[in-house]
C-alpha cells in the first residue's frame, strides 16, 4: 500500500478517534474547575446517597442476575423436562422489553388503571387493599426491575457454554459422589466463568447507565444526579464531577473484566457433549414451575398489563400522532444505523489493510463507546459544542447561535460514539472470516483497495452488515437519555413519549406506544437467540 493511502487512512482514523475522545477528555478536564455552591451542596447532602444507592443496586442486581441466569442456563441445558425447548426461548423474552418500560408497567399494576387493581376490585372488592398492598417505587423495586430485565444477558452467554462443554467432566464429578448442586458450583461455574464475567459486566454497565427507571422510582443514583445537576440545577461543574466518578467506575469495571480473563483459555477437550436425556430429574414439576414463574414475571405479565391498558385507552388513541412517533423514531434510527455502519466498515477495513499499533489502539478505543452511560455522553458532547459555538460567535462578532446544539447532527454524533461498539465488533468479526487470499487475488486483478472492498469484501459481508444494521436500528430506537437531552426542539420518539407519559402519571396511555416499542425490540432478540441457540449442540 502506498504511503499516501496510509496517510489518508491514518488521518481518517485520527479524526474518528478525536470525535470519540473529546466527550470523555472534556469531562475529566473540567473536574479541576472551581467548586460551585451546588457541588458543595451535592457533596455534603447528596453524594453519599448517589454512591450508596448505585453500589447497593449494582451489587444486588449483579448477584441476582448471576444466580438466575446461570441457574436457568444449567437447568435447560442439563435436564429433560416438559416444555424445556419452549422455555429455552421464552426465557430470552425479557430482553425485548426495555428496562424503563418494565418499570412503568410494574408501577401501574396496582394503580387504579392497573390490571391487578381492577381484577381484585371488580371480582372481590379488594381494590383499595391491593392499592395499598405494596409500593414498588423504591430501591427494592429498582433491583427487582433491573434483575428481571437483565438476567437474559447472563443466561444467553452461559447457555452455549454449559450445553457445548464436554459431558465427561460432569460424569467424573458424578462418579466422585458430587450431587447436582456441587457439580454446578464446583465444576460448571468455573468452566463458564468467562461467560458469567462478560454477562455480569454488561449487566453492571447497563445498571449504572439506567436513568428513566431510577428517576421514575425516585431512587437517587449517579445517572439521576448528573441529569438533575445539569438540567435542573444548571451547574456544569457538578454534572462533570459526577460524570467523572461514574466513568471511573465504568472504566475500572472494563479493566477488571479484561484482567479476569487474562490469557486463560477454557477449551472443550472432547466432542462428547452432555446429553440432556441422561439427566431426568425427580423434581420435574418444580423445574417447570420455576421456569414458568420467571417467564410470567419477566414477560407474560407485562403483555397482559399492556393489552389491558390498550383495551380501554383505544378510543382516545391518536393514530396520526402514533404514526408520527413511529416515523420519527424509525427515521433517526435508520439514518444513525447507516452512518455508524459506514463509519465502522471503514475503520474495520483500515484495520485489516493497515496493521499497526495505532489502528489496533483505535479499535480498542471505539470498543469502549457502549460502556459510556448515555446521560454522561450527552453532557460530554453538549458542553464542548456550546463552547465552540460561543468561540465562533466571538471570533466572527455576531450574537451566539445554536449552530449544532439541538440539531440532528449532534444526536448522530452521540449515537456514533455510543453504539459503534456493536457494529465494529460485528463487522470486524466478519472481516476476520474472510481469508487474506481474497485480498491477494483482488490485487492480482489490479483492483485498488477501495475496489477490493466494494467488489470483493462487501458482497461477502452483506449478511454481517445487515445484522449490524438491524441491531443498531433497534438500539437507537429504544435509546432514551441521549435522545431526551440532545434531540431537536419538538422532535419526539417512542421512548421520549413514554417517558413524558410516565412523568405526567398517565400510565394508561402507555399501551400502544409501549407495545410497538417491544415489538421492534423483539427483532434483535430473535436474531441473537437464533444465532446463540443454533450453536448449542444437542
Amino acid at each position: 500500500m502506498s504511503n499516501k493511502t496510509d496517510t489518508l487512512n491514518n488521518s481518517l482514523t485520527l479524526i474518528f478517534v478525536f470525535i470519540f475522545l473529546v466527550p470523555v477528555v472534556f469531562i475529566f478536564l473540567n473536574i479541576f474547575s472551581e467548586s460551585s455552591e451546588v457541588w458543595l451542596h451535592i457533596q455534603t447532602y447528596l453524594l453519599q446517597d448517589y454512591v450508596m444507592n448505585s453500589l447497593i443496586i449494582v451489587i444486588f442486581v449483579a448477584a441476582f442476575t448471576v444466580i438466575i441466569g446461570t441457574s436457568l442456563a444449567w437447568i435447560v441445558s442439563m435436564y429433560e423436562f416438559p416444555g424445556v425447548n419452549i422455555f429455552k426461548w421464552l426465557l430470552i423474552l425479557p430482553m425485548a422489553i426495555p428496562t424503563y418500560v418494565n418499570g412503568y408497567i410494574y408501577s401501574g399494576l396496582n394503580e387504579t388503571s392497573g390490571l391487578l387493581f381492577n381484577v381484585m376490585d371488580y371480582y372481590f372488592g379488594l381494590g383499595p387493599y391491593v392499592y395499598n398492598l405494596y409500593d414498588i417505587q423504591n430501591i427494592y423495586g429498582v433491583i427487582f426491575i433491573m434483575t428481571i430485565s437483565l438476567y437474559p444477558y447472563v443466561y444467553l452467554l452461559c447457555l452455549p457454554a454449559f450445553a457445548n462443554h464436554s459431558y465427561s467432566v460432569f460424569e467424573v464429578g458424578k462418579s466422585l459422589g458430587l450431587n447436582t448442586y456441587q457439580r454446578l458450583t464446583k465444576i460448571a461455574l468455573p468452566i463458564v466463568r468467562p461467560a458469567v464475567v462478560a454477562g455480569v459486566s454488561f449487566v453492571i454497565m447497563e445498571t449504572l447507565a439506567e436513568y428513566a427507571t431510577m428517576e421514575y422510582f425516585g431512587v437517587p443514583t449517579f445517572a439521576t444526579g448528573i441529569f438533575r445537576a445539569w438540567f435542573v440545577l444548571g451547574d456544569e461543574v457538578s454534572s462533570f464531577r459526577l460524570s467523572s466518578i461514574l466513568l471511573t467506575l465504568v472504566f475500572f469495571l472494563i479493566y477488571f473484566e479484561e484482567m479476569s480473563r487474562g490469557k486463560r483459555k477454557f477449551d472443550n477437550p472432547t466432542n462428547k457433549i452432555y446429553e440432556r436425556k441422561k439427566e431426568v430429574p425427580k423434581n420435574k414439576t418444580q423445574l417447570v414451575i420455576l421456569c414458568s414463574l420467571i417467564v410470567f414475571f419477566g414477560s407474560i405479565l407485562q403483555f397482559f398489563q399492556i393489552f389491558y391498558w390498550i383495551s380501554y385507552s383505544l378510543e382516545r388513541l391518536n393514530i396520526l400522532f402514533i404514526f408520527e412517533l413511529i416515523t420519527s423514531s424509525a427515521s433517526i434510527a435508520l439514518i444513525g444505523a447507516i452512518v455508524i455502519v459506514l463509519f465502522t466498515l471503514n475503520i474495520a477495513f483500515i484495520s485489516r489493510v493497515t496493521k499497526n499499533i495505532f489502528t489496533r489502539l483505535s479499535i480498542k478505543i471505539f470498543s469502549l463507546g457502549y460502556a459510556i452511560p448515555g446521560v454522561v455522553l450527552a453532557v460530554g458532547i453538549i458542553t464542548p459544542t456550546s463552547y465552540m459555538e460561543k468561540a465562533i460567535s466571538s471570533v466572527l462578532d455576531y450574537p451566539p447561535e445554536n449552530l449544532l446544539s439541538g440539531t440532528f447532527f449532534l444526536l448522530l454524533i452521540a449515537y456514533l460514539v455510543r453504539f459503534s461498539t456493536i457494529s465494529i465488533k460485528t463487522i470486524d468479526s466478519g472481516f476476520n472470516k474472510i481469508s487474506s487470499s481474497y485480498d491477494l487475488l483482488a490485487s492480482s486483478f489490479g483492483y485498488s483497495k477501495l475496489q477490493a472492498l466494494i467488489r470483493v469484501h462487501l458482497p461477502i459481508l452483506l449478511p454481517t452488515i445487515s445484522s449490524a444494521t438491524i441491531l443498531l436500528f433497534v438500539d437507537i430506537v429504544k435509546e432514551l437519555p441521549m435522545t431526551l437531552i440532545l434531540r431537536p426542539f419538538n422532535f419526539n420518539t417512542l421512548p421520549v413519549h413514554l417517558y413524558e407519559l410516565a412523568e405526567a402519571e398517565n400510565l394508561s396511555s402507555i399501551g400502544v406506544p409501549g407495545l410497538i416499542l417491544i415489538i421492534i425490540c423483539l427483532i434483535p432478540v430473535i436474531i441473537l437467540s437464533k444465532g446463540i441457540i443454533k450453536n448449542v449442540r444437542h
